[in-house]
């Protein structure tokens, strides 16, 4: 009837066919687990990004922070173009004074080309008859007056 060498056979073909393969589970759980994780990353960078660009935009900023001991310390605030010294406490928020305009940063733009010629105008004016253009110039003066 059946030799005992084909039940051996049979016997080692039937545990590797059977059943889920496991290496390609692994391989498919720890692909879905990088992918979560790179996205995760991604969308934090991009908050992070947002975050930061939205705070620059902001026109109130704490200049600077001096504790006094305990939970009470002294506060610079700028908001637009005016700095406040605020007191804070524990449980309260008061405003102290109002400071000069000159701690807040100056947003003046630099000269323009236009801007320059007519200042060394005025200067070589100023200079004196030490050139025979700036002579000339200089009688101009009188009837126009000094920057005119």
């Amino acid at each position: 009837m059946l030799q005992p060498h084909l039940l051996v056979v049979a016997d080692t073909t039937l545990g590797g066919t059977q059943g889920p393969d496991l290496t390609r589970y692994l391989v498919v759980c720890g692909g879905l687990l990088l992918l979560v994780g790179l996205l995760g990353f991604a969308f934090r960078k991009l908050v992070t990004r947002t975050l930061a660009a939205r705070a620059a935009q902001r026109q109130m900023q704490v200049m600077d922070v001096l504790p006094l001991g305990g939970k009470h310390k002294l506060c610079v605030v700028r908001c637009y173009d005016r700095t406040f010294l605020i007191g804070v406490g524990e449980k309260e928020l008061s405003q102290i004074a109002e400071l000069d305009p000159v701690i807040a940063p100056a947003r003046e733009t630099p000269p323009g080309k236009t801007e320059l010629h007519a200042f060394s105008k005025v200067l070589e004016r100023l200079r004196g008859p030490s050139a025979a253009p700036a002579a000339a110039s200089t009688t101009n003066l009188s009837r126009e007056g000094l920057l005119g």
